[in-house]
């Protein structure tokens, strides 16, 4: 059996980094922050090595100007911190599901990673190192990964589940001591409250519920509170649920999966989440093997997937990824639950978008989406669509129908224009 070595992020990394590696790392708040900064300081010494990466909530320290012979950049999800990375060419953007992972990127994939950086707790009483924040990606891929390198950071929480490693699995120990990346503060504009509270309407007494991060799931999540014995599985998992399951809101008491346990793969908040996590047993971390399991969350009773999107065509059909051409987001897990939702008995899928963009120049209802535009959920698997100006459920109607209800729900200065462009073009779609 081999043991762990104990050493800097410097020896560390050397060890395990060869050139032509593909190299994952724990993404938002579970970025192995030492670990990193280790590798952009000593990148003379790596050639050729590829680095997969998720959502970030700070800059990525391996795509700055001049490392490129070093480390080629690829990431499944585009966040704001790196949107001029890849404007500049320095990070290229790859369309994956989060349920697709493994199949991907595991030993048998078409890219297999060699090598994967975590952030972990220290172990608990029984040795055991757990990834703490992020655990859909991480642990799947580090199963099958030659070596695991993880920073052990002992300001991460310990959080239950079955994603923890005991000390003969992973490869190099490096300690740290690192305030956990936070996701930047909420701010709630009057449309998104609006939207919150149509949303609210829709999730019933003992459903379970899927949520992302920012600013609309913030204020959904602020409006649920009379709600009774609600579940959670989600993918992500914001700062809002902590206030549910103190005020007894979340109880997950009706689940017929996991019941009376949270399920999520990343936990992407602030310190008030963190420390609620730490040694929490309402809470487990899962692989994306459950945590965006279609087939399992099928099986949650009314469950509810609520997403938020850039734009949607009148006959359905969902960009959530990019604007003009421009990737600014990724696939991510949105199509996972919302296949889940689909299945699931009473189960919906709600997609949220305040009706304008660009301070309401612009329409987020489209006539038809843009060539070169994401098709992020295909039009036959969407159900409910809610902007501030109302609720437009889709399943089940035709073109015509569809035009009718989107448009009643877009800006009252764009209806007559969407209007006009479907009965010029749109029904033969």
């Amino acid at each position: 059996m081999k043991s762990v070595k104990w050493c800097s992020a410097r020896d560390a990394l050397r060890q395990a980094i060869r050139p032509g590696d593909r190299v994952f790392f724990s993404i938002a708040s579970g970025q192995p922050q030492t670990l990193l900064q280790a590798l952009a300081e000593d990148f003379e010494y790596y050639r050729d090595v590829e680095v997969i990466s998720g959502i970030l909530l700070a800059e990525h320290p391996l795509a700055k100007k001049g490392l490129e012979s070093s480390f080629r950049c690829i990431s499944l999800q585009i966040s704001p911190s790196i949107r001029k990375d890849l404007e500049e060419g320095r990070i290229d953007f790859l369309p994956v599901r989060i349920s697709d992972m493994p199949s991907v990127f595991g030993p048998h994939g078409p890219a297999p990673v060699q090598v994967v950086l975590i952030q972990v707790a220290p172990p608990d009483s029984a040795g055991r190192f757990s990834l703490g924040v992020s655990t859909s990606m991480a642990y799947p891929l580090a199963q099958g990964a030659k070596t695991i390198v993880a920073e052990v950071n002992d300001q991460a929480p310990r959080t239950f589940g079955p994603c923890s490693f005991s000390s003969s699995e992973i490869d190099f120990c490096v300690e740290s001591s690192t305030p956990l990346l936070a996701y930047p503060e909420i701010k709630i504009g009057e449309a998104e409250r609006r939207i919150a509270t149509f949303i609210a309407e829709l999730i019933p007494d003992g459903g379970t519920i899927q949520i992302g991060i920012g600013n609309l799931p913030a204020a959904i999540l602020q409006l649920l509170e009379g709600k009774k014995d609600l579940g959670v599985h989600s993918g992500m998992l914001p700062d809002g649920i902590v206030d549910l399951v103190e005020k007894g809101v979340i109880t997950n008491q009706r689940k017929r999966v996991y019941p009376g346990k949270i399920i999520a793969g990343e936990l992407i908040g602030t310190e008030k989440l963190f420390r609620f996590a730490h040694e929490n047993p309402l809470l487990e971390m899962h692989p994306c093997q459950v945590s965006h399991n279609a087939c399992l969350i099928a099986d949650l009773d009314s469950f509810v997937a609520i997403n938020s999107v850039v734009e949607i065509d009148l006959t359905g059909q969902i960009n959530a990824e990019s604007v003009n051409g421009t990737q600014i987001s990724g696939v991510g897990g949105q199509c996972d639950f919302v296949e889940g939702a689909f299945f699931s008995k009473s189960g919906r899928s709600i997609t949220a978008l305040t009706s304008t963009a660009g301070k309401g120049k612009i329409s987020r209802i489209v006539p038809r989406l843009a060539s070169g535009a994401a098709v992020t959920i295909p039009r036959y698997l969407v159900d409910i669509v809610v902007t501030e100006f109302g609720v437009a459920e889709l399943r089940g109607k035709s073109f015509c129908q569809r035009a009718e209800a989107l448009i009643a729900i877009a800006h009252p200065n764009f209806r007559d224009s969407l209007w006009e462009a479907f009965t010029r073009g749109g029904k033969s779609q």
